[in-house]
């Protein structure tokens, strides 16, 4: 019965070439959908080396390490990655790596060469436990951009407050007094130093002291002057009646006395008179004292003496009661500075 059914179906002489047909279409779609599976595993990538060299290319690597393997890119020992080897690469993924250079850290009293791979300074510091606060002070910015051969200078300030004392020394003052005889000195205060507190701040930079000042100042005891009274030796011209006195020089003969106020000076040349300067040479105001005038010079109080003089010069500040003298150092000029005189003239 099966062999009649069997004889009895037609046979199809267009099957065989249905199933062909059917067969390569299948092939056909089955090899675009792999081309578009791999289409979509592929990735459009950069890299942007510290090199200097920047790619941009598609790859259907996974990760960063098969994509560095892909391009031949090898890592230094110091040199970093904004991706670790493991991570997976996505579609837009950029990696950019940051090439080691040799940086000189100055860590207080410390130096030494570092290769680092970081951007800023404040990166470099940070990767060395360097933590910058008030206390620290460096040469270069935080921000500052690393660069081969930079030097980063670490300072470590402090200060430390200082409290001292110290001894304020006693001024010596000297007095005429009427109560002693001719050349004799007594000491009428004995003086005492006095005692000063000084509070400073003293700073330090990697513990070597840098600077000190005085914030506070306090008198704890006063000083106390020493006093010391004397009775001049007569050194000075004594008038024993009118016209008349007695000096070292012997006895001299004046029309009149004049009170003026005395400067020095000490600047050598010629004078108005036409002779040279010298001591003994006074200038004056022709108006009050003649050129060619013999005078004779000394202290009211009889406590210095110039002597004999000559008014031989006359100078444009010298007007009215005014003499200046001649002296032979700058040095002798500034100690007499200004003083009372007293200007005997001579006949």
């Amino acid at each position: 019965m099966v062999i009649n059914m069997v004889l009895d179906k037609e046979v199809n002489p267009h099957l065989t070439w249905r199933h062909i047909v059917f067969a390569v279409f299948a092939l056909v779609i089955g090899a675009m959908s792999i081309n578009g599976l791999v289409y979509a595993m592929s990735k459009h990538i950069s890299i942007e080396d510290g090199n200097g060299s920047f790619k941009q290319f598609k790859t259907y690597k996974s990760t960063v390490a098969q994509v560095f393997a892909q391009q031949n890119i090898q890592l230094g020992e110091y040199d970093e990655a904004n991706l670790l080897p493991d991570d997976r690469i996505s579609d837009g993924s950029r990696i950019v790596i940051n090439r080691a250079v040799v940086v000189n850290l100055i860590d207080g009293k410390d130096e030494r060469l570092i290769w680092t791979a970081k951007q800023t300074a404040a990166e470099v510091l940070e990767s060395q436990g360097i933590k910058p606060n008030n206390d620290i002070k460096l040469n270069v910015s935080l921000a500052d951009k690393v660069f081969e051969g930079m030097t980063i200078k670490v300072i470590y300030s402090k200060s430390e407050t200082l409290t001292t004392q110290a001894a304020i020394p006693y001024k010596v003052i000297k007095r005429v007094s009427n109560k002693l005889s001719e050349g004799q000195t007594r000491v009428a205060c004995e003086g005492a130093e006095g005692l000063a507190q000084y509070v400073q701040k003293v700073i330090f930079e990697n513990d070597i002291e840098v600077d000190r000042y005085v914030v506070e100042e306090k008198i704890i005891t006063k000083p106390v002057d020493r006093v010391i009274e004397y009775a001049p030796a007569t050194s000075k011209a004594v008038a024993y009646n009118s016209g008349t006195l007695v000096s070292r020089s012997g006895e001299l003969r004046y029309k009149k006395v004049i009170t003026c106020s005395a400067s020095a000076y000490c600047i050598k040349g010629r004078t108005a008179s036409g002779s040279m300067s010298q001591v003994g040479a006074v200038a004056v105001d022709p108006k009050v004292i003649p050129l060619g005038t013999r005078l004779y010079i000394e202290a009211p109080d009889g406590s210095w003496s110039y002597g004999n003089a000559v008014a031989a010069d006359t100078g444009g500040s010298i007007k009215g009661n005014k003499v200046d003298l001649f002296m032979n150092t700058y040095q002798e000029a500034i100690q007499f500075g200004r003083r009372s005189a007293k200007v005997y003239i001579l006949e």
